[in-house]
């Protein structure tokens, strides 16, 4: 047997300082990552149609999508935030968590005022009187060639950049970097990054 003795204490150390290792290697390939995905994003977002809230230069952009709890919830946290400190949301329609997704999110596009429209959607949400869970809008009987493009086009921009989940936020931070989170931010985490929008 050629095994040195002092071999298997030392092995285990090198363990112990590879398991630590994974996090590490995790950690930085998704945050470079991250900014390649956001900087794809906001370099195609004017292809995008969505629904401004407030009429501020720091824009916020979130893909959402109508029957999504998570960006429901997202929405929630935002609502002390609209109109202030000249920050804009807007706010990006997705069909494409369940069958009636499509059609809700054509029926905020196709109304009168789309902005009243997601608002009932929020407002309503697991309210709609068709008993569906999720976003509170009728979903639209007949979808328009336009908004069917619109909605089409949205998600090519999601898809594309491979931003998996909803609500998935973009931004343009104050030194220029671009930034995407998905999911819902704690509190702390929406605090900083509405103050880091340029």
């Amino acid at each position: 047997m050629h095994h040195h003795p002092r071999f298997r204490p030392d092995r285990r150390l090198t363990l112990r300082a590879l398991a630590s290792l994974p996090l590490a290697a995790i950690l930085v390939p998704a945050a470079a990552q991250d900014v390649r995905q956001a900087e794809g994003v906001l370099a195609q977002i004017s292809t995008t149609t969505w629904i401004a809230e407030g009429q501020g230069k720091r824009v916020l952009t979130i893909f959402f999508d109508p029957n999504c709890p998570y960006c429901h919830k997202l929405y929630g946290m935002l609502r002390a935030d609209v109109g202030k400190d000249d920050v804009q949301l807007r706010w990006v329609p997705l069909g494409l968590l369940t069958l009636s997704s499509l059609p809700k999110a054509a029926a905020i596009l196709q109304a009168k005022d789309p902005l009243q429209a997601f608002h009932q959607n929020e407002n309503d949400y697991d309210f709609a009187a068709n008993g569906q869970p999720g976003g509170g809008i009728e979903p639209a009987r007949t979808i328009t060639p336009k908004v069917r493009q619109e909605l089409a086009r949205n998600l090519a921009v999601y898809s594309s950049n491979k931003l998996f989940g909803v609500p998935a936020m973009v931004w343009t931070k104050a030194d220029g970097r671009a930034a995407s989170l998905t999911g819902v931010p704690s509190a702390a985490e929406l605090s900083s990054i509405l103050h880091s929008l340029r």
